[in-house]
C-alpha cells in the first residue's frame, strides 16, 4: 500500500520524511515516483524522486536542461508508458524511470 500525508510518503508501514509536501505519487514498475509541491515562486529543481517497495530512494530527477529562472517540475504522468513530467516554464520531458534522467524535451505552450 502506499499513501501520503503532507511530508510523509507512506510504503506499507514505512513513512518516510521528505524535504516537502506530496503533490503526485504514481507506482510504475517496481518504483514509486513522486512529485514534491513547490510553489510558482519558489525553486526546487529536482523535485521528482522515485522510491522502491522498500523505501529506499533510487534516484532524485536531474534539473531541467534549459537554464530559466523557474524550473520546478509541477506535474507528472504516465504517456504511452513513459514517465512524463512538465515544469512551471511550460516544458515537458520524458524521464528515464530507471536512472531520473531526462530524455526528451518538448514545448507544451
Amino acid at each position: 500500500m502506499v499513501d501520503f500525508n503532507e511530508n510523509k510518503l507512506i510504503i506499507d508501514d514505512t513513512a518516510i520524511g521528505l524535504r516537502s509536501n506530496v503533490g503526485d505519487v504514481l507506482e510504475i514498475d517496481e518504483l514509486i515516483v513522486v512529485r514534491l509541491v513547490v510553489l510558482p515562486d519558489e525553486s526546487d529543481p529536482t523535485n521528482v524522486l522515485a522510491f522502491d517497495k522498500d523505501g529506499n530512494k533510487v534516484w532524485e530527477i536531474e534539473s531541467p536542461p534549459e537554464e530559466k529562472e523557474q524550473r520546478s517540475y509541477k506535474s507528472l504522468n504516465v504517456v504511452d508508458g513513459n514517465l512524463r513530467v512538465t515544469n512551471w516554464n511550460g516544458y515537458r520531458y520524458r524521464v528515464d524511470v530507471d536512472s531520473g534522467e531526462v530524455t526528451e524535451t518538448g514545448y507544451t505552450r
